[in-house]
Parts: C-alpha cells; sequence; structure tokens
C-alpha cells in the first residue's frame, strides 16, 4: 500500500505566501499531497487551494498593502475583535465546498475560547473552517461553530503535524513559518566591540594620497556604526515591535514544543524572520522563500515516496 503524504501549512499572516511557494514547488517535482493540514494562514492557503481558489485569493491578497489589509474588512467591535472578517470570506463562497467532498483530505485548527482547547475541524464548509482557524485573538472577530467559540489555531498549535497524522498521513512535511522569529536584534550587543580609531591620531604625511584618504574614510564609517550602536544601546523597545517579537517567540517555542511530542519527516523552515504581519506587498519574495525551502529537501521528499 502507498505511503499518505501529509502536507502541513502553519500560521504566520503574510508569511503564508511562502505556503503558495511550497505548493508550486511540489506540482513543479509532480508530489501531490493526499492529506493537508492548516493553521491559520495555512488552513487559508490549503482550503484555497484545494477548492481551485489559489490564483483568486494570491490575486486579492496582492492587492493588499501593509496598510490596506485591515481595509479589507469592516471595522466592528464585537464577537471579542475588532474586525469583522465575513466580507471577504463570503467574496470566495462561490469556491467553498464541503470539507468532506474534498479529493484531498483536509483539517484545520483552531482554538476554544470557552475551554481553551485545540480544535479540529475536519467536516462542513471549507471557508467557515478557514476563517476560525485564522481568527486572530482581538484583531478578528471570533467564529461562532455550533456551540463553540474559536479563535485563531495559532495559540494551540501553529504547525498542527498531529492532525495531519490523525488524518493517516504516514510521512509528513511540515511547513513553519515560525521557526525563526522577528526578535529585536538590536538588543543583543555583539560578543565583542571594535573599538573606534582616534580621530585625533596623525596621518603619516608621507602616505600617498590614496591610503590618507582611506584611512579618514574608514574612521568614518566606524565613528558612525559606533554612533548607531550607542543610539541602539540607549534605545527601548516599542510597543508595535514587542507585539510581533513576542507573539513569534511564543509561536517558535510552541511549534517546537509540539514537534517534540510529534514530529514531521520533513521540517521545512524558511526565513521569514524580516515579515512583518502585513507585508503582503511581498508576496513574490515570500513565494519564492517557500519554493527555495521545498526544492533543498527535494530528494529527501522523493527518497521517503520512493521508500
Amino acid at each position: 500500500m502507498a505511503k499518505k503524504l501529509g502536507l502541513v501549512l502553519g500560521s504566520g499572516a503574510a508569511r503564508g505566501w511562502a505556503h503558495v511557494g511550497v505548493l508550486r514547488a511540489l506540482d513543479e517535482i509532480g508530489v501531490r499531497p493526499d492529506i493537508v493540514a492548516g493553521c491559520s494562514v495555512g488552513a487559508l492557503v490549503g482550503g484555497a487551494w484545494l477548492v481551485g481558489a489559489l490564483e483568486e485569493f494570491e490575486a486579492w491578497g496582492r492587492e493588499l498593502s501593509p496598510l490596506s489589509a485591515i481595509g479589507a474588512f469592516n471595522f466592528w467591535v464585537n464577537r471579542g475583535g475588532l474586525v469583522d472578517t465575513r466580507p471577504a470570506f463570503e467574496a470566495f463562497a462561490a469556491f467553498d465546498r464541503n470539507i468532506e467532498d474534498l479529493p484531498v483530505k483536509y483539517g484545520a485548527v483552531a482554538a476554544d475560547l470557552g475551554t481553551g482547547e485545540e480544535v479540529w475541524i475536519t467536516q462542513g464548509s471549507v471557508i467557515q473552517a478557514a476563517r476560525a482557524s485564522s481568527a486572530i485573538p482581538v484583531l478578528f472577530h471570533a467564529v461562532q461553530r455550533g456551540s463553540r467559540w474559536l479563535v485563531d489555531g495559532a495559540v494551540a498549535n501553529p504547525a498542527p503535524v498531529s492532525l495531519a497524522r490523525f488524518l493517516g498521513a504516514d510521512i509528513v512535511i511540515s511547513v513553519d513559518l515560525n521557526a525563526n522569529p522577528r526578535v529585536l536584534a538590536r538588543f543583543n550587543p555583539p560578543p565583542a566591540s571594535v573599538p573606534a580609531l582616534d580621530p585625533q591620531a596623525d596621518i603619516d604625511a608621507s602616505f600617498p594620497k590614496t591610503i590618507t584618504t582611506f584611512i579618514e574614510q574608514t574612521r568614518t564609517r566606524i565613528d558612525r556604526q559606533m554612533a548607531i550602536a550607542r543610539a541602539r544601546a540607549q534605545a527601548k523597545p516599542q510597543l508595535f515591535e514587542t507585539a510581533y517579537a513576542a507573539i513569534d517567540i511564543f509561536q517558535m517555542h510552541l511549534t517546537r514544543m509540539r514537534s517534540d511530542v510529534s514530529p514531521p519527516d520533513i521540517h521545512l523552515t524558511p526565513d521569514m524572520r524580516d515579515a512583518l504581519p502585513n507585508a503582503f506587498d511581498r508576496a513574490d519574495e515570500f513565494i519564492e522563500k517557500g519554493r527555495a525551502a521545498l526544492m533543498e529537501k527535494r530528494r529527501e521528499i522523493e527518497a521517503l515516496i520512493r521508500t
């Protein structure tokens, strides 16, 4: 019996463009997953791909700029969040299908506000499953499903390998967009500082002009770098950058802990640390990062499938 391949698409907001690159790379090498398990933007991209709306979803996403991303939704303080995402999801209603009718098994992860438990959505509307999985707490409205109110699955299982295994995957490729968190590197000083050149030191008059010019320029560059280093050392973390870093760090550690319990066979970790959550305008760059991450593991993937 052929082994079933599961693809796990993790959380990451605008970093999710990398998932598009992964899917394109799999198509390029002629590999199609039997199972897709997604969390947050991973559930969105995976769901859009399975219902045949990935091109339309990509076109819509490319229209979003960092400032207009929130404006694409309805601003309405209700249901535990600031923004109602229904208008955006309803735009794709014509593509919606029941998960049970998909040619590939699909599941999305959300979290239950009432119990704190992780929720696996494996039945019903694909669009509603993706919407619940990507309901970022405080920012987006919680989504009601039966008697439950659900929020973004990233608070419970950012890269749901366990869900892919539950759905029957023998081999799992996990795309982890938070493995390299966006930390505030300026507060991590280098191990040793480079002493600045003494600006008062005399330059030997016998040196050729080119050498004296080089020395003067080097002094200027070092002085500038030292000034920047002093300014950074005296700076304090700002509100939004602290929030970004904290969320990344949280998801990195949570994914690591979950992976210890249910490890993937192939772990793709494109370096997305320079990507802000609303950087939708960097689609081509992030798509290429996803494609490159999969191609780097191509031989391993093909070997696992063959054996």
